[in-house]
């Protein structure tokens, strides 16, 4: 029974010395062509167009966001004219 303990815990610590000696080694070297380097920058560099793009097309819809906010506004405050300018214009087109 004791030679037992003693087979296991020697064959343990083996075990541990060889997975701790055995390590990560060394990277190996990457093999990727000029082409595929060429393409990527090229790939690079149209998506940052694109984003450029989006970006000012984004800047202008936040400006005609602002504009029709502010009309919105100005005339928030004006039910009463704005119901009279359509009754005068449904009368004007024969609906009243």
């Amino acid at each position: 029974m004791k030679s037992r303990g003693m087979g296991a815990c020697i064959m343990f610590l083996l075990l541990a010395a060889a997975l701790l000696s055995g390590g990560c080694g060394q990277a190996p070297l990457c093999q990727t062509s000029l082409v595929t380097l060429d393409e990527t920058r090229l790939d690079a560099e149209t998506y940052e167009q694109e984003a450029a793009e989006t970006a000012k097309s984004a800047a202008e819809l936040e400006k005609k966001l602002d504009d029709k906010k502010k009309d919105i506004g100005e005339v928030k405050d004006k039910p009463s004219e704005l119901r009279k300018k359509v009754s005068d214009r449904m009368k004007g087109s024969g609906r009243e």
